[in-house]
């Protein structure tokens, strides 16, 4: 169920909001194995530092090491040169263990970007793989320490991991309340630590023998799974205290199961579903294959929602992939008869350091992508951010008579103003902000903290200067300012840009431009695609015409202000983001310089005009 309810999830996050704590469960199942093997061992004296580790690395390393290989030869080719480089060093991270870290100064598990960082799953493995190396000596320590209790033992155990998990969970609760570093904490071991011990916790306490009470703790346990399943997604606080729903719930389904009277019961007799138990078979195979399919389909397809023709055929080559790495690495390597030493060589160190030579090697011939610069950004020169570039755009030497103003969408125009401005005879003063649409009282804490002081700034000059202007041209990302992006927006920015709209146009008229389309893959990637031969159909996003729709009704309804539709003019850039053979796009909403350029030209030669002669 835990992999599953994962693979479900990472396949639309719609589909199964809470998904994402299958790893939670993969937790506890991991913290309940591993103590009940040390236990075990320790009680009768043969517990070896060494034969722990050395099966560990049978077990886990074989398998990651031929995912990361394939990730890596796969990214070679798919990858643009950037990506590819940030690729790399989460291949090394990874491969060494500490892909948590590297991902916790990368972004968060719920970033938009995540969903094409093809390693981004094996956070979860280094974070066990870390338990491991604390967990074993720790525990030993607390046997030889209670040696003298041999009476409770056990009882002073469960009561040492029962308070460290109780305090565990509260402090991670509490870190996520109070801390604003987000999503990126997730990755940490010091606030998943307790969800491995609710496993060991349960591996202490007597085995519960009535046969009522073994089926009544597994159905609790699914209960909760469920209700993690189904009321938390990618906005609850977590892990925190929400965490305790599947960690409860798989620690109490598997103390359920350890007394033999559970077996014949209902939740017993549907896990031992022949086709269950053989995806508990493979799912840590399929754990490890299933994420960097859909991160690279994602990548090339442009979109996280995949088409179901592409999907149709992604799961079955996932379980595909899974069985032959279960049937011929894992079960294998498992019977692989090697010493500690041996196993540590040639099963961990040896394709550690030759796969991050083979990256390095790869990085450093990869070939580069030379582009000319005007197709890179919306220029150098602008005042974005600032007001000491050049803010004047459009017919030189006159005095500039209109205030242009937005975010980057904003900026993304100063060569479509230079151009329009030109044809109708005047000149315009043109700043904006990043992510920044200046209306009055704009909540910029939304934004990131770089964006903040000059986002007020440029509000500020707004609202004391635009009167100097014969006219106000007013532009945004609207569906990001709508809060339809993932990034955080102003909650209050409709209402706010309404009032703000109607108070500039009682002396000033407003013009207020539609966005530009927005494309479901990034023109330079398309640029790679092609070279490669991959020509893939796309369903193209309606965020921006939808966005534009809102704001139009509100333009319609108030005096002095007027809709400039940029469709369409901006529709024949939006085609695979080129126009007349050269891209006209630098990202996939942001026009480049040679783009907006262009959507002036088209647009004077329409016959449209921006302001009335």
């Amino acid at each position: 169920m835990a992999v599953l309810s994962v693979l479900i999830f990472h396949l639309n996050s719609e589909w199964l909001p809470g998904g994402f704590i299958g790893v939670d469960v993969f937790f506890v199942i991991s913290g309940f194995l591993i103590s009940q093997i040390i236990k075990n061992e320790v009680q009768e004296g043969r517990f070896c530092f060494f034969d722990f580790y050395k099966r560990r690395i049978r077990r886990i390393l074989p398998p990651l090491y031929i995912v990361l290989l394939c990730s890596l030869l796969i990214g070679y080719f798919i990858l643009l040169p950037e990506d590819f480089n940030q690729f790399f060093y989460s291949l090394v991270y990874s491969s060494a263990f500490f892909a948590n870290r590297f991902f916790s100064k990368d972004g968060g598990y719920f970033d938009i970007s995540s969903d094409e960082k093809p390693l981004l799953h094996i956070w979860s493995l280094s974070i066990e793989e870390q338990f491991y190396f604390i967990w074993p000596l720790l525990l030993v320590l607390v046997f030889h320490f209670l040696s003298k209790y041999k009476k409770n033992q056990e009882a002073w155990l469960a009561g040492f991991v029962a308070c460290t998990v109780f305090l565990g969970f509260l402090y991670s609760h509490f870190y996520l309340s109070l801390s604003e570093a987000g999503d990126s904490v997730y990755f940490l071991l010091r606030l998943r630590f307790s969800e491995l011990l609710v496993g060991a916790l349960f591996a202490f306490l007597p085995v519960y023998q009535p046969r009522r009470g073994c089926h009544l703790f597994q159905w609790t346990g699914v209960v909760l799974i469920a209700c993690g399943l189904f009321m938390l997604d990618k906005h609850s606080l977590f892990p925190g205290l929400n965490a305790l729903l599947p960690c409860l719930g798989a620690g109490l389904f598997i103390y359920g199961g350890r007394s033999q009277q559970a077996a014949g019961g209902l939740v017993m007799r549907i896990f031992q579903m022949r086709c269950l138990v053989g995806v508990g078979l493979i799912s840590y195979s399929l754990y490890l294959w299933h994420w960097p399919v859909l991160a690279y389909l994602r990548y090339v397809y442009g979109s996280y929602v995949l088409a179901a023709s592409w999907l149709l055929v992604a799961v079955p080559f996932m379980f595909f992939v899974a069985y032959l790495s279960y049937r011929f690495v894992e079960l294998r390597c498992k019977r692989l008869n090697l010493s500690f030493t041996a196993a540590f060589l040639w099963l961990f160190l040896a394709p550690a350091l030759g796969l991050a030579g083979l990256g390095a090697g790869l990085k450093a011939v990869k070939p580069t992508l030379s582009f000319d610069p005007s197709l890179l950004s919306y220029g150098t020169d602008v005042c974005h951010g600032s007001f000491d570039k050049r803010c004047l755009r459009g017919a030189p030497g006159l005095p500039p008579r209109v205030l242009v103003t937005g975010d980057s969408h904003a900026a993304a125009l100063n060569s479509f103003i230079d151009e329009v401005g030109r044809q109708e005879g005047w000149q315009a003063y043109v700043v904006t902000g990043s992510s920044c649409s200046p209306v009055f009282d704009f909540n910029e804490s939304v934004l990131p903290e770089s964006s903040r002081e000059p986002c007020k700034n440029l509000k500020a000059y707004v609202k004391t200067d635009y009167r100097q202007y014969e006219a106000v041209v007013f532009t945004s990302f609207w569906s990001y300012q709508l809060g339809k992006e993932p990034e955080r927006a102003d909650p209050d920015y409709l209402p706010k840009l309404e009032r703000t709209l109607r108070s500039i146009a009682e002396t000033t008229p407003v013009y207020v431009l539609s966005d530009v389309p927005e494309l479901s893959v990034s023109p330079i990637r398309l640029e790679l695609f092609d070279r490669l031969g991959l020509s893939v159909e796309r369903v193209s996003g309606r965020k921006a015409e939808s966005a534009n729709a809102r704001i139009k009704q509100i333009v319609d309804r108030l005096p002095n202000v007027h809709w400039i539709d940029l469709g369409p003019a901006a529709s024949q850039l939006s085609a695979q983001g080129r126009y007349a053979g050269r891209m006209a796009y630098f990202d996939n909403n942001h026009l480049n310089v040679y783009g907006s350029t262009s959507l002036g030209q088209l647009f004077v030669r329409e016959g449209h005009r921006l302001l009335p002669p």
